[in-house]
């Protein structure tokens, strides 16, 4: 687990919960890779393939092996990967769905009883075009992209669940986003961008110069980039393709492009509704979208996000050696606070979350007004005069042999990556715990737990030793593990004995620690002060 604070005193146990505990192991995990959830029109899409056509959407879709699982039932998780609205391969090692991270927390939320679903979306725009419209009005257009394919990837699922033999065994009813980079733009985009005046009214969303358009139409200065009756509106609808009758070379019905449109309609007439929105290094693309009632959110940001604002900012895409300014936006802490204000996040504010991360989350220095439902990430640029060379994602994780690395800031060591991931889950799965109970879900609402006083850690603050006590003398300790306030692992160490333990931490810097002690009746955590 990676912390930078512990705060309070208080210990708490649990049972093995489904969706909040790992009730499956990685062996037990199946994948179904490319699976295709809908086509539409990609305008970028390489010479090499025929360029502008339909291409399908696909993902990749993560649950416990059915022969080893009982439920049917089962709520949704979708993740949604970075990249810049780029295709892999241009500016980064990372921007697919099988990205490590993607990978990585599709399994875990597998292992916990999830169907997890790792998805491709479509990518590309005018990224370091001298011209400011172009790159600018091309950037809103993939974001808004994202979200009719995130739409259509929701309707799919619950069209699959109600005419089909719902192979997947999802809960349609209980779907969550999990967005990172401009997969987080797209999620938060999801949430809050629900009419057409959102983008066709903001300046920044307009046309400064007549011209010809992102879409090669004439356009006076002042007219939206979002053009409704070309490309469909958010959900997804209108603006539909006139198909020729053929086929293309890739076996997709072929677009007469004398006609204007270019969107097709992907599961007409099904709710897209989800319960819960999270990002990861994503930003909100205007901060009037949000409104009182919308979908809740929550988030975790590096502070010094150079490319994404934590509060409020230009976005800043790295092309080359170059960065080209887009657009302002406003960034996780905005939305987030936004969306505490409005009552949106009100399912889980009401939690009052006391466990460690959440604690952390509310009292760092970046976190002004001590918001609920924001964990900041905290690693300053090595070097403030080139505030570019921030590790502002520090879940990732590539192939060192993979030339486009040595672009990234990132260390690319996996044992921090794992960290921080294993820190990203114990943020959002209490939040998406609370989100689906209050939405029907039944998650550890009859679990037992194991009150406080029931384990004791004595003296805290210590000096030299400590002392592990529990009012059952019955209970078997299976194994102790001790982090540091960095997430470095400090002690560990393997028990099978009853009754107290004693522990010499005299050689432990001063500071504060996590403890975690695993028993035959659950898994315990207690912050330790050492003196």
């Amino acid at each position: 687990m990676l912390f930078t604070a512990a705060v309070g005193m208080a210990s708490y146990a649990s049972a093995q919960v489904r969706y909040v505990d790992d009730v499956f192991v990685e062996s037990e995990i199946q994948v179904t890779s490319d699976v295709t959830y809908g086509i539409n029109w990609n305008e970028f899409a390489p010479a090499s393939i025929g360029g502008p056509q339909l291409l399908p959407l696909m993902c990749d879709i993560y649950e416990p092996d059915p022969s080893v699982d009982t439920e049917t039932d089962r709520p949704v998780i979708v993740y949604f990967h970075t990249g810049s609205f780029l295709p892999k391969g241009l500016v980064s090692p990372m921007g697919e769905k099988t990205d490590s991270a993607a990978v990585e927390f599709c399994t875990r939320f597998a292992k916990k009883g999830f169907v997890a679903i790792s998805a491709t979306y479509r990518v590309g725009w005018l990224a370091n075009s001298t011209n400011l419209d172009l790159r600018r009005g091309t950037n809103l257009l993939a974001v808004y992209k994202s979200i009719q394919d995130a739409k259509s990837l929701v309707r799919w699922l619950r069209f699959e669940e109600a005419n089909s033999s719902d192979p997947y065994g999802v809960d349609g009813n209980h779907v969550v986003l999990l967005g990172q980079g401009s997969g987080g733009y797209a999620t938060f985009a999801y949430a809050t961008l629900d009419a057409y005046g959102e983008v066709a009214n903001p300046t920044k969303f307009q046309y400064d110069v007549a011209g010809t358009g992102i879409n090669g139409q004439a356009v006076n200065a002042g007219d939206p980039y979002i053009d409704t009756a070309q490309i469909g509106d958010w959900d997804g609808y209108g603006g539909a393709v006139t198909l020729t009758g053929n086929t293309t070379p890739l076996g997709l019905p072929e677009v007469d492009e004398t006609a204007y449109g270019r969107n097709f309609i992907n599961w007409p007439g099904i709710n897209d509704d989800v319960s819960l929105v999270l990002n990861l290094g994503g930003a909100l693309g205007d901060s009037t979208w949000l409104e009182a009632g919308e979908t809740p959110m929550a988030s975790v940001h590096s502070q010094y996000d150079f490319f994404a604002p934590y509060y409020s900012g230009m976005v800043q895409v790295p092309v080359g050696q170059q960065f080209f300014p887009v657009v302002e936006v406003a960034g996780s802490h905005t939305a987030v606070r936004k969306a505490n204000a409005f009552g949106n996040n009100d399912d889980m504010n009401n939690a009052n979350f006391m466990d460690p991360i959440s604690v952390i989350a509310r009292n760092r220095a970046a976190n002004l007004g001590m918001e609920e439902n924001i964990f900041t990430v905290s690693i300053a640029p090595p070097n403030a005069a080139l505030p570019f060379q921030v590790n502002s994602n520090p879940w990732d994780f590539w192939d060192p042999s993979d030339p486009l690395g040595a672009n990234e800031t990132n260390p690319n060591i996996k044992a921090q990556s794992m960290a921080y991931i294993d820190t990203c889950m114990l943020f959002f799965i209490p939040r998406i715990k609370e989100v689906l109970n209050a939405n029907g879900a039944n998650i550890g609402l009859d679990e037992s737990l194991v009150e406080a006083k029931s384990f004791d850690v004595y003296p805290n603050p210590a000096k030299d030793v400590v002392h592990f006590n529990f009012s059952n003398n019955n209970i078997k300790y299976q194994s102790i593990t001790i982090t540091d306030v960095n997430g470095k692992l400090v002690y560990a160490k393997d028990y099978a004995k009853e009754g107290p333990l004693t522990l010499d931490v005299s050689a432990f810097n001063s500071g504060a620690y996590f403890i975690e002690l695993k028993t035959n009746e659950g898994t315990y955590g207690q912050r330790l002060i050492k003196k």
